[in-house]
């Protein structure tokens, strides 16, 4: 396993782990260890019944709407989801984890013209088949700080996968009739469900506040009431008349509150002793204004060929966050001049190196290990380290994924159709680098930096390697006279007002192009990644790569990571 080497004290170490994990765990109510034994349980039971779907043009074989989440509770094939993301009659195509495909009938969809509550909805799938189904369960039986876990598919991440979040209830119901919990949603997410303890649907996701930990939920007994109205193609705008009775929850007394939940990250204190010294923060000059970031301190074991390399310490962080005249804080007020030994853009890696001799760091032979991520991996918490402050919390919400640049590159703002053959550009962005370069509508594209494209695809591809504040030239036709200009690409517009691109610190500028990547749901600012990320036993998974979104942080594998390091040196 990987784990932190804390250089003279491994025995000590090892003893105050194995006290604190055993001992100090008994003294309190709140065990971590079992808390991640109760959410493994559950992903198990509920994530192959949790579904992406979205609107299927059954002629033209095509996707005609948003995707969305839901959860289907009978073999038979009835799937719980948000109203708002559905229509009565309406024909969707259902994902399943497993890869298995199935289209779907909207059935009935009950939101009142006022906020569009309580946004129930219910899609019932028309192949035939035996379909993986999750339990429903009983929302009156929950109690404030129960734990709860999500399952959905964000739209920005566009994974054929789920990804896991943890939370708990903070709040029974609140004025609309919503419950409100901590497991934080995005776009993409509507519809997806909310799980108890015991791997029971309790809720389906309904919408956002900006505080990613409000989060609001209609209640699933709201779907048993109205089992009967929701199986008929309607849309009601009130609710409806006939209702559905049905019993108490024989379960009930096995629905625990954690009232340490409400301040998860407190009960990790301790922990932050382990792996002191794991991460730095680095202060650096960017663009002529002061950065700060993290940076995971390293410990080769191993010779380094340059000689100016052999007494020093070596951090790898990231590479975007990290300018020239670059400090590392030792914590102790004491600081470090570095330097910048190599960068991985594909990455956004990089590698520093300081003349002193830190005493504590990942050690870069165990990071030659592939580490492999299980189903069973899914759930556990994972420690993001950072120096002088509580660790931030979150589970591992996936395996490993590669996710190509889309947000992280420069902006263009000019949008072309295939007419004729051609490449022609048909929508200029006011006041985009296109126009400011002065790019005209009509204009035929025949080349970017001297490369020659000629289909749509090949337009779309070679815009997207460059990264904001590139300049690249753009060859084109215009009234069939050739010109070449000269484009200054910047950053990604701000894509709207939706809540999910408002929360504090936002969402890190280089956040996606990664290879090998996972998400947590750690509430982390941009500055704040670049440092370690370890489970509760200590284990190395990487580092902190970016904030990708609302519900997302993105953390890169070690065997990246080593790779990156061996090639530099």
């Amino acid at each position: 396993m990987n784990r932190i080497r804390p250089g003279r004290t491994v025995p000590l170490f090892l003893l105050y782990l194995f006290c604190f994990a055993f001992e100090g765990y008994a003294q309190q109510s709140f065990d971590a260890k079992d808390i991640e034994a109760v959410t493994s349980a559950v992903i198990k039971k509920a994530y192959p019944a949790c579904v992406r779907l979205w609107g299927f043009d059954t002629v033209k074989k095509v996707q005609n709407s948003a995707q969305f989440t839901g959860v289907v509770v009978t073999a038979e094939g009835h799937i719980l989801t948000a109203a708002h993301a559905i229509a009565p009659g309406k024909i969707y195509l259902v994902n399943f984890p497993d890869g298995r495909r199935g289209l779907a009938e909207g059935k009935g969809r009950i939101s009142s013209e006022s906020q569009g509550r309580p946004d129930m909805g219910l899609v019932k799938i028309i192949d035939k088949g035996i379909w993986p189904y999750a339990e429903m369960g009983w929302s009156s039986s929950i109690k404030t700080n129960a734990m709860c876990v999500s399952i959905a598919y964000p739209t920005t991440l566009s994974q054929k996968l789920p990804s896991v979040r943890f939370g708990r209830i903070s709040r029974m119901t609140d004025f609309w009739g919503f419950m409100v919990s901590t497991c934080a949603m995005e776009p993409g997410d509507s519809g997806g469900p909310l799980f108890d303890e015991l791997g029971r649907v309790i809720a389906l996701h309904s919408r956002i506040d900006v505080d990613e930990k409000i989060n609001y939920e209609i209640p699933v007994d709201l779907y048993r009431k109205y089992w009967t109205a929701l199986n008929v193609a309607e849309d009601y705008k009130e609710l409806p008349l006939n209702k559905d009775t049905f019993g108490p929850d024989p379960q009930k007394t096995a629905i625990r509150p954690i009232a340490e939940l409400e301040n998860i990250e407190r009960q990790f204190n301790k922990s932050a002793f382990y792996f002191n010294g794991s991460c730095l923060q680095i202060s650096s000059s960017l663009d002529g204004k002061p950065q700060q970031v993290y940076g995971t301190v390293l410990s080769l074991n191993t010779k380094v060929p340059n000689p100016k390399f052999k007494t020093g310490s070596f951090l790898v962080s990231k590479s975007s966050l990290v300018g020239d005249r670059i400090f590392i804080d030792q914590g102790t007020g004491k600081t470090f001049n570095a330097i910048v030994v190599s960068r991985d853009k594909e990455n956004d890696l990089v590698l520093l190196y300081v003349t002193s001799k830190l005493k504590t760091g990942i050690r870069l032979k165990s990071l030659a290990d592939s580490l492999s991520i299980k189903f069973n991996d899914l759930g556990k918490f994972l420690l993001s380290t950072l120096p002088g402050q509580d660790n931030k919390i979150g589970v591992l919400g996936s395996s490993y994924f590669d996710l190509d640049k889309k947000f992280s590159s420069g902006y263009f703002g000019a949008s072309a159709t295939f007419i004729n053959k051609q490449i022609v550009l048909t929508r200029i962005a006011p006041r985009s680098p296109a126009e400011a370069a002065g790019l005209m509508l009509q204009d035929v594209i025949t080349g970017i930096n001297g490369i020659s494209i000629s289909l749509p695809p090949e337009y779309g591809t070679e815009i997207m390697k460059y990264e904001p504040g590139d300049t690249i030239s753009i060859q084109g036709l215009r009234n069939g006279v050739p010109y070449s200009l000269l484009v200054n690409l910047t950053l990604m517009p701000s894509t709207g007002n939706h809540p999910a691109d408002h929360f504090a610190g936002g969402k890190s500028k280089r956040r996606d192009g990664f290879k090998a990547v996972f998400t947590h749901d750690s509430v982390l600012k941009p500055e704040e990644c670049g440092g370690p990320v370890f489970d509760l036993d200590g284990k190395f998974y990487g580092i902190n790569i970016a904030r990708f979104s609302r519900t997302s942080c993105l953390v890169i594998s070690p065997k990246t990571i080593y790779d990156f390091v061996l090639k530099s040196l």
